[in-house]
C-alpha cells in the first residue's frame, strides 16, 4: 500500500518474540554498544570500543570520549536513529555505568527516507547499561 511505513522487524534474542518498531531499535543499539570490535566473524568493524573506555577512571573527559564512541557507534551502524541526548543515569563501585539515550527514530531510514521522524526523547527510554 503506497504511504504505509515499513517497520524493520526482528526476533527478539532472549524471547524469541517478533520485534518492530521502537523495541527493535533499543534491541539492536544494544547489540551494538555491547559488541567488541573485532569480535564477530565477517564483520570485523561491528560494534562499538566501549570496553576500552570503561577500564578507566571515570573523569568528564572520559565520559565525553564514552558519549562520543556511543554516537558515532549508533550513527554507522543504525541508520534510523539519530542520537540527541545522553545522559549518565547510574554509576557503581561494582563497575556497572547506565546511560540513557534519546533521540529521532526514523522508521524507514534505511531506506533514506527521514520524512517520518518519532521523538523518543529521555522521557521515553529506559537506561542501557554498560558493564565492564
Amino acid at each position: 500500500m503506497a504511504g504505509e511505513i515499513r517497520y524493520r522487524t526482528g526476533i527478539d534474542a532472549r524471547t524469541g518474540q517478533i520485534l518492530t518498531g521502537p523495541a527493535h531499535l533499543a534491541q539492536s543499539l544494544s547489540k551494538i554498544w555491547r559488541t567488541r570490535l573485532d569480535s564477530r566473524v565477517m564483520l570485523l568493524a561491528f560494534g562499538a570500543d566501549l570496553r576500552s573506555l570503561l577500564s578507566e577512571d571515570l573523569t568528564p573527559a572520559i565520559a565525553l570520549l564514552i558519549y562520543n564512541e556511543m554516537v558515532a557507534s549508533a550513527a554507522r551502524w543504525e541508520p534510523e536513529y539519530l542520537i540527541t541526548q545522553l545522559q549518565l543515569v547510574t554509576l557503581r563501585d561494582t563497575g556497572t555505568l547506565g546511560i540513557r539515550d534519546g533521540g529521532i527514530y526514523f522508521p524507514e531510514g534505511r531506506f533514506g527516507n527521514y520524512d517520518v521522524a518519532v521523538d523518543l526523547g529521555l522521557r521515553s527510554t529506559t537506561p542501557t547499561a554498560l558493564g565492564v
